[in-house]
């Protein structure tokens, strides 16, 4: 069976205009490819009433199931619904089951919903309800023929609590007998997009599969999408794809070299990071995963120096005891070279690292992320020996 086409649409002026950035989208359309389900169509339009209707029409036709967010609160511009049923060729009906909800969740805050809130339990009446968990508006459920709808709020944390409560054993049944791709992702540091795109396009020549790329700085992510009945067929060309990515692969799918290099910490009782290069990259890198590692009784110092003073008689210098390790990134050179240092009681070595292009000062921010994140990858590959190839 061929695999399954949906299409998302996102209806609010807040999202149309660019006042928030449609998350729910790129949301569900991850849990859709996990699901063997090809999301093609993203939609997003604002609470006007025709644009709506429109955007019914061009999503239905192009997909078996359509995902609707937004529009379901309270308020006079929260008009989903009523454009959904219209163009259903249905009438709302008011459900008291929903009623009774929005009441309780109210009353256990100690108030009384405003008559406002009843208009969020008014649905088609051929749809099925999907109780929401996590607010007061209820999602619902439409099919006929080949078309399966599910309208749902907007509230990113309502989704999740929706998908995981209700919707994603019934898509998981769905996609099950379906000929999906299954997407695969490498994770490049170190090459220009152009200069990757040929060294894939190279690899993969004479396959069935699909390639993709998305730069984000400092990294080039490859995808390639292989339909699930030509696995094996594909499988010489995946590998020889990933030998020929193999000299600046930092990762594979979801992986992040930073995790790695958490984990191998836990094997310290303290550590101490000196960064004389990145000009704090690091220690946000640093941050944002270090709660990763949960509850941990490692003692972590990470010491920024701009302009990196000399090496001093103190803990980044004398040889480490039992547990200890000492992590440096030296400055930045012309030559766009620096040194990192791994120092620990067993080893004490150094690496020199360059970037990819020639500095300019004007590319300031964009160089100090590349120090951290090949720090990070040039360290998270070799902390499995403990020490700097």
């Amino acid at each position: 069976m061929e695999p399954l086409r949906a299409s998302i649409l996102t209806v609010g002026t807040e999202v149309s205009t660019g006042q928030i950035v449609n998350s729910n989208a790129a949301w569900i359309a991850d849990q859709l490819v996990n699901l063997k389900i090809n999301p093609v169509w993203h939609v997003t339009v604002a609470d006007d009433e025709r644009e709506i209707f429109d955007a019914l029409n061009l999503t239905a036709a192009r997909s078996r199931l359509l995902f609707i967010t937004g529009g379901l609160g309270p308020t006079a511009d929260d008009i989903t619904r009523q454009v959904v049923s219209r163009w259903w060729g249905d009438a709302l009906e008011f459900r008291l089951d929903s009623w009774e909800k929005v009441t309780q969740r109210f009353q256990m805050l100690g108030m009384t919903p405003p008559d406002s809130n009843k208009q969020q339990c008014f649905f088609p009446s051929q749809a099925r309800v999907i109780d929401n968990p996590a607010g007061t508006a209820d999602a619902f459920y439409l099919q006929r023929q080949d078309l399966q709808v599910w309208v749902l709020p907007g509230p990113p944390e309502e989704i999740k609590a929706i998908w995981k409560s209700s919707l994603q054993q019934q898509l998981m049944e769905l996609g099950r007998d379906s000929d999906s791709y299954r997407l695969f992702r490498w994770h490049l540091i170190g090459k220009s997009e152009s200069a990757v795109g040929e060294i894939v396009e190279a690899a993969i020549a004479g396959s069935t599969l699909v390639s993709g790329y998305r730069p984000h700085a400092p990294y080039i992510e490859v995808k390639i999408w292989c339909r699930e009945s030509e696995l094996s067929a594909n499988q010489s060309w995946l590998d020889k794809l990933t030998a020929a990515l193999s000299p600046w692969l930092i990762g594979r799918d979801d992986e992040d070299s930073i995790d790695h290099l958490l984990q191998k910490f836990r094997a310290f009782s303290r550590i101490i990071i000196k960064d004389c290069g990145s000009s704090g990259a690091f220690a946000d890198r640093l941050g944002k995963s270090w709660k990763k590692l949960g509850p941990s009784d490692i003692r972590l110092e990470c010491h920024n120096h701009y302009p990196c003073t000399q090496p001093e008689a103190n803990d980044a210098t004398r040889r480490p005891g039992p547990g200890e390790l000492f992590l440096e990134i030296q400055p930045l050179q012309e030559d766009g070279t620096w040194t990192i240092i791994w120092r620990s009681e067993q080893v004490n070595r150094q690496k020199t690292l360059k970037l990819p292009y020639r500095r300019d000062r004007r590319r300031w921010d964009r160089e100090r992320h590349f120090v951290s994140e090949m720090t990070i990858a040039a360290w998270s590959q070799a902390a499995d020996q403990e020490r700097l190839a």
